[in-house]
């Protein structure tokens, strides 16, 4: 018996992957997308700072 073989198929990333996605999990991508965001651009209180600089 012989096996057929190929490349794997690709996968595809950024926008293009989006469009293949349901509805349901684009929306969640976004959501997450966007709270990772907001973390990312949230100052650190000064109070963990002075913690960090402690441990060092």
């Amino acid at each position: 018996m012989t096996s057929k073989s190929g490349s794997p198929p690709q996968k595809t990333a950024g926008k293009d992957a989006e469009k293949q996605l349901p509805r349901k999990v684009q929306d969640v991508n976004v959501a997450l997308r966007r709270a990772y965001d907001t973390a990312v651009d949230e100052t650190i209180p000064q109070s963990m700072l002075d913690l960090l600089n402690k441990l060092s």
